[in-house]
């Protein structure tokens, strides 16, 4: 249960993020809090959904499809249970598209970083355990 909270807590910090970059450059998005609870609930999803990279049921590109693919499925069911879908995507579909994937982009490229800091701190923490 603890890992579930923090995969759902992981995506509303990361999904909240994410957002505010968004509204920060487009300037056009008036937040609502029924918005905002939508925000939340639904980045906590996709925080879940990445539970799917623990697995090891299918190989990293299947992983990674069918998480982008979740991803889009939920951004597009909170944004139009949040309102937004109306007068964002309508007209912008392939604005839309290509903002989530960038912003998918960004957030993967965080994560790996992340990643790949973490794996040299414990690599130099062993290092030296071993050294001693």
């Amino acid at each position: 249960m603890a890992k579930v909270i923090k995969y759902f807590a992981v995506g509303v910090l990361l999904g909240s993020f994410s957002f505010l970059s968004v509204v920060l450059f487009s300037g056009r998005m008036l937040v609502e809090p029924k918005a905002v609870l939508a925000l939340f609930f639904f980045s906590g999803l996709i925080g879940l959904v990445s539970m799917i990279f623990e697995t090891d049921r299918f190989i990293f590109p299947i992983k990674l499809l069918l998480h982008i693919i979740m991803t889009l499925i939920i951004v597009g069911v909170m944004m139009y249970s949040a309102g937004w879908w109306t007068s964002i995507v309508n007209g912008h579909i392939l604005s839309f598209m290509v903002t989530v994937v960038a912003t998918y982009i960004a957030v993967w490229v965080m994560l790996y970083l992340a990643d790949v800091t973490n794996t040299k701190k414990i690599n130099a923490a062993i290092r030296k355990r071993k050294s001693k």
